[in-house]
């Protein structure tokens, strides 16, 4: 089969249609037809990897509950999000991805950069133990470098993406030593230049988040090759008209 991300990656599932990063807005991607969608992996407070992106929980819980690493898994999964959805452990996302025959960007986000390594490791353990440690159909990234550096010594195969937020070129250094797949980078901040020196380098190029088909077009003329969507089903339909 081979690794071959498509054009559109379901972003946090799909956060537009459904609460970010839960089983809802997975299981509308798959059964959307999305082949690839993109999550975060957070440590609770007792180093359960959960599905979330902020170190917060106030945006999703609508109310000032403080950092997710305060809180036991069993704590997080008493809170209630937006729309009635829990947050879930990675367990249970890989298990509904595996289901479908889904593939998954992964994003390690610690909560702390101090505990960038251990999140890496715990992940690499959970998607061991969920069958999905195969080169194919995972992707790693993270803006921690050094939880890319720990991904590459413990799964070498596994592919890793760069995230990049801003217009330094301080990943560089960190895209070699982890012999880097990808360099996903801020829709915004890409230039003409700016790719062709990506590609020039030998990397794919992703880009995050694009929700307009004309910008996916344009980016597309500059060899991004992949597109973190919110609306992942419906941005393919709208690009394959």
């Amino acid at each position: 089969m081979g690794f071959n991300l498509p054009l559109v990656i379901g972003h946090r599932g799909a956060r537009a249609v459904k609460t970010e990063n839960t089983l809802e807005a997975f299981e509308y991607a798959c059964r959307s037809g999305v082949k690839w969608v993109e999550l975060d992996a957070m440590l609770s407070g007792d180093k359960e990897v959960m599905v979330f992106h902020d170190e917060t929980l106030d945006r999703m819980c609508g109310r000032d509950l403080g950092r997710l690493d305060a809180y036991t898994a069993k704590e997080l999964k008493s809170f209630e999000l937006q729309g009635g959805t829990r947050i879930p452990f990675l367990a249970e996302v890989l298990d509904l991805l595996n289901s479908y025959g889904t593939n998954v960007n992964i994003e390690i986000k610690p909560s702390r950069p101090a505990l960038a390594r251990e999140t890496a490791n715990k992940v690499w353990k959970v998607v061991c133990e969920h069958g999905f440690n195969d080169s194919e159909r995972l992707l790693f990234s993270s803006f921690e470098w050094s939880a890319l550096e720990e991904t590459f010594a413990l799964a070498p195969q596994i592919r890793r993406g760069v995230l990049v937020e801003d217009v330094s070129p301080d990943w560089r250094p960190a895209a070699k030593k982890t012999q880097a797949y990808s360099i996903n980078y801020d829709a915004d901040l890409l230039t003409p230049e700016l790719s062709r020196e990506i590609l020039d380098d030998g990397y794919a190029l992703l880009a995050y988040t694009v929700n307009d088909a004309q910008k996916v077009k344009e980016l597309q003329s500059w060899g991004v090759s992949s597109f973190f969507c919110d609306s992942p089903a419906e941005m393919a339909l709208q690009l394959s008209a």
